[in-house]
This record gives structure tokens, C-alpha cells and sequence, in this order.
């Protein structure tokens, strides 16, 4: 039976984020362990690259250079529209798989760029601004991914779509933007820094890696184990500010009627 969508309060909504992530860790760790390990082998090869090159090291170290953050860039938007389609399945009760968040990517990711540049210039701008301005952007904002990626509008679009969803509760979603990014970032450090001491200095005396090598290894880990919680939230307060302001648990439920009295229809013939 489909959940019944409500406004959740700030408690709620984080417990329904790590509560989404933990039962749900295989598909938001597989869709980030894919794309994000194939970087990872990229800037092996890069690193590579660079350091056989003698001859041109700057041409080299240029061309790698430019090809990790192009990568980086596609990867985190191929990531991030995977896993909030991964979270909007999973709100509304659709049967979901990394097959299906994956299937949907094309057509979005460079919304997703273009929507994060936009965004975090935004941010950056207003950080420079005495900080508080950034902050303020960042709640304004904060959920124009999640709305470029379930709806279909333009990047410039979600970015006045975020800034009307939010408006009256910029503060809610800057409270679960930072505790998740602040727990994110917690997270991945400490993972760092228990496997640095558990493995480090054996990596490097066995020759596997060399010390940034491993860096980049654990980071890229860090990323796929904890990297999807902002994402979760994110995408859960877009759908919470839809129910509130757009009663989108009437126009759910009524979608969810109108599909099982076709399937009646359709089974009683």
C-alpha cells in the first residue's frame, strides 16, 4: 500500500534520511561506486601519465589536470540525478534498482552541472559578502537539483523553482543542508583516518600505492559510503515543500487512485 506523504518535521525528516540510507545502502552505494571508481581508475591513469612523461611534464600534467576535473564534474552529476531518482522511487513507494536511477540520467546530468554551477556561485558570491549572505543563498536554493532533476524545467528554471518552494522555510532546509554536509564530511574524515593508521604505511612499504595514491583511495571510499546522505535530504525536503505548499500528497494519492482503477479496469476484462 503506497505510504501516505505528510509534512514531516526537521527531526523526522532527518531520521526518514538515515533511516532511506540505511535500508537502503546497496543501491545508493552501488549508484555512487560505479561512476566514482571509474574516476578514481582515470585519475590512477592520469597520475600515470604523468609521471612516464618526462619529457613534456607540464603538457601532461595540464592535459591530466583539465581531464580529472571534467570527469569529476560529470561524475558528480551523473551521481547525484541517479541517487535522487533513487530517493524520489523510494518516497513514492516505485519499485526501484541502480538499473532504473541509471536508465534515467540522460538528459539530466548537464542540467545537474549547470544547476550546481549557477547555485554554487550563487553561494560563493554570497559567502564573500560576510558569510551570512551565502548561508542564506544556500537554503534559498538548496533544493533547485532535486527539482531539475524530477521536473522537466531548465536549470535557471529550478533555480526560481527552488527559491519559491523555500520560501518561508529557508532556514529548515540551510539546518539540514549543513548537518547532513557537516556529518558527510565528519564521517569521511574519521574513515580516513582509521584506515590511514590501519593501512598506510603497509600500502606504501608493499609498494601498492604511493601516499597519494591511497589518499585519493580513501576519499573516493569515503565518498561512496557517505556521499548520497545530503542527496537523501535534499530530495526529501523538495518533496516535504511540495506537500506543503503544493498538496502534493492530494495529487499523489489521486494519481496512485487513478492507476489502480486502471488496473482493475484492465484486470476485470
Amino acid at each position: 500500500m503506497p505510504r501516505t506523504l505528510v509534512p514531516l518535521s526537521l527531526g523526522k525528516l532527518l531520521d526518514q534520511t538515515f533511516n532511506i540510507y540505511r535500508q537502503n545502502f546497496l543501491l545508493f552505494a552501488g549508484i555512487s561506486a560505479v561512476p566514482n571508481l571509474a574516476l578514481l581508475l582515470l585519475k590512477f591513469l592520469f597520475a600515470g601519465l604523468i609521471v612516464n612523461d618526462t619529457k613534456q611534464i607540464g603538457a601532461a600534467a595540464v592535459f591530466a589536470g583539465l581531464g580529472t576535473i571534467f570527469a569529476t564534474i560529470v561524475v558528480s552529476s551523473v551521481v547525484t540525478a541517479a541517487t535522487t531518482f533513487g530517493v524520489s522511487d523510494i518516497y513514492l513507494d516505485i519499485p526501484t534498482s541502480m538499473a532504473a536511477c541509471f536508465s534515467r540520467v540522460a538528459g539530466k546530468a548537464h542540467r545537474v552541472f549547470f544547476v550546481s554551477f549557477m547555485v554554487g556561485l550563487i553561494v560563493g558570491l554570497g559567502t564573500l559578502l560576510l558569510i551570512v549572505p551565502g548561508i542564506y543563498a544556500a537554503g534559498v536554493y538548496g533544493i533547485a537539483v532535486p527539482a531539475v532533476v524530477l521536473e522537466n524545467i531548465t536549470a535557471s528554471q529550478a533555480v526560481s523553482r527552488s527559491s519559491s518552494l523555500t520560501k518561508g522555510s529557508v532556514g529548515r532546509v540551510i539546518v539540514v543542508y549543513f548537518l547532513t554536509a557537516i556529518f558527510t564530511i565528519g564521517m569521511i574524515v574519521v574513515l580516513g583516518m582509521v584506515l590511514e593508521f590501519l593501512g598506510s604505511t603497509a600500502f606504501h612499504r608493499a609498494g601498492i600505492f604511493s601516499g597519494e595514491m591511497f589518499q585519493e583511495l580513501m576519499a573516493t571510499l569515503g565518498g561512496i559510503l557517505f556521499g548520497p546522505i545530503t542527496a537523501i535530504a535534499l530530495t526529501l525536503v523538495y518533496y516535504d515543500q511540495r506537500v506543503r505548499k503544493e498538496a502534493f500528497d492530494i495529487e499523489h494519492m489521486m494519481s496512485m487512485m487513478a492507476a489502480d482503477n486502471l488496473a482493475s479496469g484492465a484486470s476485470a476484462k
